[in-house]
């Protein structure tokens, strides 16, 4: 298959994430005030992904009315997509007497996660209600037919 100049840019950088991701990507620039050093820690990830396609050929395709129409084939395309995110999960503090980890604990996450959570809860309790009550219905109509014959 033959790539266009902007597609072998696209591959090249692509292929050159990984090796530009490195610790200096989850540790920020350590800051010092008061005797103390402190290194903010990120939690960094990344995906991308990458698709080609061409096709050559002959088909024929149905038409409105029914007729197969003759269809040369034919087309290429490609496409491609990233993204990804930082987090902040900890500052390292560093003193003259000891080394600590403080942990960043997001707690709109944790409020997300629990409503999240509940909601699911929620719907399937309530689905299950309506199928009980459905199948309590059918079996109350098919005994009150029962009883008409």
């Amino acid at each position: 298959m033959e790539l266009t100049a902007a597609t072998e840019e696209l591959v090249r950088q692509v292929a050159n994430l990984p090796q530009e991701l490195d610790a200096a990507s989850c540790f920020g620039t350590p800051v010092e005030r008061e005797g103390h050093t402190l290194i903010p820690v990120a939690r960094v990830s990344f995906g991308y992904g990458l698709g080609f396609g061409s096709g050559t050929g002959s088909s024929s395709k149905r038409g409105g009315d029914g007729i197969d129409v003759p269809n040369n084939g034919e087309g290429q395309g490609g496409g491609g997509g990233g993204g990804g995110s930082a987090t902040p999960v900890a500052v390292v503090d560093i003193s003259r007497d000891s080394v600590e980890i403080k942990p960043i604990v997001d707690e709109s996450r944790i409020a997300r996660t629990g409503i999240v959570t509940g909601a699911w809860i929620a719907f399937w309790l309530l689905w299950t209600v309506r199928t009980i009550s459905r199948e309590h219905a059918k079996t109350r109509r098919l005994a009150i037919e029962k009883a008409r014959d």
